[in-house]
This record gives structure tokens, C-alpha cells and sequence, in this order.
């Protein structure tokens, strides 16, 4: 069995407001957000506790182990894309048995969408395991954490952001699902 794990803090989104609903966790998960698991089984969670950092506050936790993903998402319309971006994230993932090939991903993904919900690039915030067949592309960036299971703040302009998918014309991005995500291909 092939486990992930990833841990997620406050997420936000702004230029003058905060754009996203509940991007701090501290109301029930489903203001806001909509879940979506495939593959699931009884190992698999998704939950919000106050335990998951050290802080008083709420954290949400995403953890996935056998074949298929699980996310939890927002879309949100933006008016622009000189936008901040900012989550403080600890992820994990971690393969069973690393003599075979199967693979795990815990990321905090931003997915780029046009008028009709259609994906044109992604960013991944992501901790991926040693068989993970991600490849940056002109329309897929990573920024991969480097230190395992610690938390840390990742913070960005979305404009300087699209510097790095030079296939995705920021003029056709009209919304952005920010997920937290995780995937694995088996176990």
C-alpha cells in the first residue's frame, strides 16, 4: 500500500480582499470548498482540527493512500492576475515500497481556467516521492518543497508566477481553483 500524506494551513488569495471563502479553515469545510475523492477507502481522510500545527487555530488535512486522488477546491472568478498568492503548507508523500514504481504527490495546486472552466496551466506546491513522473512544461510548474513533513509559507504574485508557463496566455485566465490535492498511481 502506497501512502500520502499532506497537511495544509490558511490559503489566500487577494489584490484589495481576500477572494477565497473560509481560506483559513476556521468555518466547516463545506463553506467554501467541495470535496472530491476517487478511489477511496476507509484510510483515506479529509478533516479540519486544531492539532495539526501548534497554533489555536484550524488546519485541514488531506490524506490519501491507495490509487486515485482526493482534493478539496475552490474556484473563484478573478478580476485580474496581478494577484497575491500565500499558503502555509506541510506536505508529505511517501512510497511503501521503494523498490517498486508506484508513486505519490501531496500538493497545493492552482489550476489557471478560461470563461468555460477549462484548465490552461497549472502550479503545484508539491512534495513529491522519488518515482513521481511530474516534469515541469510550459503549462505545468512545480515548486517543490524541499524539507518534508515542516511547515512553510509560500507566497507569490500570480503575474510573476505565469513568467514560468510561458504556454498560458494570462489574458484567457478568467478564474482559478486553488485545490489542495493529492495523487497516487497504486498501491
Amino acid at each position: 500500500m502506497y501512502k500520502y500524506l499532506a497537511l495544509f494551513l490558511i490559503i489566500g488569495i487577494s489584490n484589495a480582499g481576500v477572494l477565497l471563502t473560509n481560506g483559513d479553515f476556521e468555518q466547516e469545510l463545506d463553506i467554501g470548498w467541495t470535496q472530491r475523492i476517487q478511489g477511496s477507502n476507509s484510510y483515506d481522510t479529509l478533516n479540519r482540527a486544531t492539532g495539526y500545527d501548534p497554533d489555536p487555530d484550524y488546519e485541514v488535512k488531506v490524506r490519501k493512500y491507495d490509487a486515485a486522488y482526493m482534493k478539496l477546491y475552490q474556484t473563484v472568478n478573478i478580476p485580474t492576475t496581478d494577484l497575491e498568492f500565500s499558503v502555509n503548507a506541510n506536505l508529505y508523500a511517501y512510497e511503501y515500497d521503494p523498490a517498486d514504481t508506484f508513486w505519490a504527490s501531496a500538493s497545493v495546486t492552482l489550476f489557471y481556467l478560461d470563461n468555460d472552466n477549462n484548465v490552461l496551466g497549472q502550479t503545484r506546491i508539491c512534495y513529491n516521492s522519488p518515482h513521481c513522473p511530474y516534469t515541469n512544461s510550459d503549462f505545468f510548474h512545480m515548486i517543490e518543497a524541499t524539507s518534508p513533513n515542516n511547515w512553510h509559507n509560500y507566497s507569490f504574485n500570480i503575474d510573476d508566477e505565469l513568467v514560468e508557463l510561458p504556454g498560458v496566455n494570462p489574458a484567457d485566465i478568467a478564474k482559478i481553483e486553488v485545490a489542495l490535492y493529492d495523487t497516487t498511481n497504486g498501491c
